[in-house]
Parts: structure tokens; C-alpha cells; sequence
């Protein structure tokens, strides 16, 4: 397992107060070439509140009214309102539907064909490590190695190399998988309150009941682990539809316990 506190503390004075993600997230400021910018308009864009909840009923309303298909069936329609109250994993797939969009329309051109939106969408009965959501959705690290298996992006552990709008898994436990606690968030980045920095970050949470900012010390005694995820080559989630429709070893996630190490192993980290 990796140990963060000593090395954070010396990475964070090197930064001093960086409140560029959160000062680009409430300004409301357009898609940039950088994927990452997409990302954080999707989170401007976001409603605030709508209650939090963890459970099956917020699986279904997800499946039945958050993500739909758009009239001509050629892409998806994300609406958070209507999947009220959540949970982090699919307010999160939320955002990175929405940006995708963005991202398309700025490229100017159609990128994502019709198999591809079919390949992100959402079904009622959706478990684990099935099609695009339940990767994401999964255990562990569901969402890099997801990115990591399309050739869409890279994952790494250390918030020195963070940048706004990247996914980050905060992980509450001393292992990743069945017995697993955590949050999954869009990280917005590092706030300093009187020489304490903290992670600001984008979700649906418990603390602002539903969608909305939160901030957490980075040497909060719960955080065990942080993975974070950045999505660089956007274009590359074209192949979704030619992943395996499951991935055994993240559906292995709901009964199995995983190390760190093995886990980042799992998702192409070094």
C-alpha cells in the first residue's frame, strides 16, 4: 500500500494555495481543447442538492429516467433532476455523458456513432463490470481501468500530478473490493485553509445532500489510498463497443478483496 501523508505534505508547500479548478468550475468557463475542461463545465452545469441515496431504487431511476436515449436514438440524454436522489459513481457518469457531448460538438463533428452511445447507456439490470457503466460503476478501480482498457487516458496515485477535472476514488479502507469504503468524485483541486491543504471536489454527497462541492483534508486520517483517473484521449472511448461485454476481474470486485497493489496492477499503473 502507499503511504501519502509525509510525501503530500511535501508536494503541497511546493504549491501553496491552488484554486484554479474551483475558481473555472463556479466561473462557468467553456470547453477548452483539454478534456478536462469539458469535465468541469459538465460540473457547472450540474443542478445542486436533489438528496443522496446509495440503493437500488437510485440504481433504477438512473436506468429509467437519468440516461436515456435521445429521440433519434443516436446518443444519450443525461438527466440528473429526474435521477434524483443519487450517488457518486452516477452523478458522476452524469458529468462524463454531458462532456462528452461538449467535447463532440467542439470538435465539430460526429465522433461517437450510434453502437458507441449504445455501449455507454445504462440498463435497469446492470451489474458489475458490464458494458461501459458497469466498469465504471464497479469496485475498486471500476472508472481507470475502464479509460485504461480503451486506450482513453491515465491513472496515477499521487495529487501532485492532479489537474481539475480528472476522476479521483478517495478510498476509506485498507483495501479495494468487497469490503471496500469510498467516494468517487470529480476533483476540482487543492485548497489551502490556514496552512492545511484540502481536496476540493465535485459529487453527489451525503454532506451537501445530493450534488454539490466538498472539500476534505488530504491528511484526513480516513483517506487510505487516492486514484485518480484523467481522460486524454477522449476519441478512444469510440471503442467501447468492442470491449468484452463483462470484466470478470471488476465483477470479481463485489465478493473479492483486493490489496493496492493489486489493484493498481490490475489497472495498468506501474
Amino acid at each position: 500500500m502507499i503511504r501519502m501523508r509525509g510525501f503530500i505534505r511535501q508536494k503541497i508547500s511546493r504549491w501553496g494555495t491552488v484554486l484554479g479548478a474551483w475558481l473555472i468550475l463556479m466561473g462557468g468557463l467553456a470547453c477548452a481543447a483539454d478534456f478536462n475542461a469539458c469535465i468541469l463545465k459538465a460540473c457547472s452545469d450540474m443542478p445542486r442538492g436533489g438528496g443522496y441515496a446509495a440503493d437500488r431504487a437510485a440504481e433504477v431511476r438512473l436506468a429509467r429516467s437519468g440516461v436515456i436515449p435521445d429521440r433519434n436514438g443516436c446518443s444519450l440524454q443525461g438527466c440528473p433532476s429526474a435521477a434524483s436522489p443519487t450517488f457518486c459513481s452516477a452523478a458522476c457518469y452524469l458529468v462524463l455523458l454531458r462532456a462528452l457531448q461538449y467535447w463532440e460538438r467542439q470538435e465539430e463533428r460526429k465522433v461517437f456513432s450510434a453502437e458507441v452511445w449504445q455501449a455507454l447507456r445504462v440498463d435497469e439490470r446492470h451489474p458489475d463490470g458490464y458494458l461501459s457503466w458497469g466498469r465504471f460503476n464497479a469496485n475498486g478501480p471500476g472508472c481507470a481501468k475502464w479509460v485504461h482498457d480503451l486506450g482513453a487516458g491515465i491513472s496515477f496515485t499521487s495529487p501532485a500530478l492532479a489537474k481539475p477535472g480528472d476522476f479521483l476514488k478517495i478510498f476509506f479502507s485498507s483495501a479495494a473490493g468487497a469490503t471496500e469504503r469510498g467516494h468517487f468524485v470529480v476533483f476540482l483541486g487543492i485548497q489551502q485553509i490556514n496552512s492545511t491543504p484540502f481536496i476540493v471536489y465535485w459529487s453527489a454527497n451525503r454532506r451537501t445532500s445530493g450534488y454539490g462541492v466538498v472539500r476534505i483534508a488530504l491528511n484526513d486520517k480516513r483517506i487510505r489510498f487516492l486514484l485518480f483517473t484523467r481522460i486524454t484521449r477522449p476519441e478512444n472511448i469510440a471503442r467501447a463497443p468492442q470491449l468484452p461485454l463483462t470484466d470478470p476481474w471488476l465483477a470479481s470486485m463485489l465478493s473479492r478483496t483486493y490489496s493496492f497493489r493489486e489493484m493498481i496492477q490490475g489497472c495498468g499503473l506501474r
